[in-house]
């Protein structure tokens, strides 16, 4: 009796010859569990089929069958999340989005990839691993003949559907990214022409998103209500922390500011220095910061 047939169309010999080995371990496995089986695996040009077959009736009175089944969706399951997954996000993306840019669709594909991967916080490969061996031992258990690209286009909705939501997610936090990039060119463009009203500022960088502003004698530096569109602009943004003190930056207009900070290549720093440009010095230590980082213990 045969126990399953399984179909796979492989895109290319890499593929190929992954799909095999994993088959192969399994197959070894199985082998030394029950050694009646008569497993086999045969190639047709770009398509390969697994099958298994039992004629011994003693193995079905043992009720051995559902775990041959689950050894096979555990295969199966992993070859798709190895060798699949990337392509049918690629076409998720394609389908769903238009992004015609190679690099922005690099872009968000790369920062799927980053969700996916099996050393991703969340548990999000395991959950989507066991939702994948869930889906194939059922299909089995109704029919032992399984098409994998079949199964995903017809019985793997809830899988589908994640990965729906993860190219999404991507999408939402590129296009947020750029936007946030857009608007820091015109914030350095408006800061380029705009005439310093004070001759110095200081930004001391206490660590993570934690920031505080001082005027040129280390008293907080007062927000000033009345400069113009950008300001007003950046007023109706979602401020996080260094949005803030852009805003008082520029609503002061210092001829130079002094970063204080013990770790430069944090991204609010960054931005400061991309916004403010030449105007922008950076100091690793100093007597007038060595008070707020002996505070935070970063001296």
């Amino acid at each position: 009796m045969e126990l399953f047939s399984i179909a796979a169309r492989t895109f290319s010999p890499r593929e190929a010859e992954e799909y095999k080995r994993m088959v192969s371990e399994a197959n070894q496995v199985l082998h030394n569990k029950y050694k009646s089986l008569a497993i086999s695996c045969t190639v047709h040009e770009d398509m390969m089929l697994w099958s298994c077959r039992e004629d011994d009736p003693r193995f079905f009175k043992e009720h051995h069958l559902q775990q041959v089944y689950a050894a096979a969706a555990k295969t199966v399951a992993h070859y798709i999340l190895q060798e699949k997954e990337q392509r049918l996000i690629e076409k998720i993306l394609a389908d769903d989005f238009d992004f015609p840019d190679p690099e922005e669709k690099e872009q968000i594909l790369k920062h799927c990839r980053m969700s996916l991967e099996k050393s991703s916080e969340g548990g999000s490969w395991s959950r989507r691993y066991d939702m994948l061996v869930r889906g194939i031992k059922q299909c089995l258990s109704e029919r032992p003949l399984l098409h994998v690209d079949g199964f995903l286009t017809f019985r793997a909705a809830a899988y589908i559907k994640e990965l729906k939501e993860v190219v999404e997610y991507a999408v939402d936090e590129f296009l947020m990214d750029r936007q946030y990039e857009e608007f820091v060119s015109i914030l350095k463009y408006f800061v380029y022409f705009q005439q310093p009203q004070v001759p110095i500022a200081h930004v001391i960088h206490k660590g993570g998103q934690d920031l505080l502003v001082l005027d040129g004698d280390l008293r907080p530096l007062e927000y000033r209500h009345d400069e113009g569109v950008v300001v007003e602009r950046l007023d109706q943004q979602d401020l996080q922390m260094e949005d803030t003190v852009v805003t008082t930056l520029i609503s002061v207009s210092p001829a130079k500011i002094v970063i204080h900070t013990r770790e430069p290549h944090m991204t609010v720093v960054r931005t400061l220095m991309q916004i403010f440009d030449e105007r922008v010095e950076i100091c690793r230590y100093c007597p007038d910061c060595h008070a707020y980082f002996r505070e935070t213990g970063k001296i």
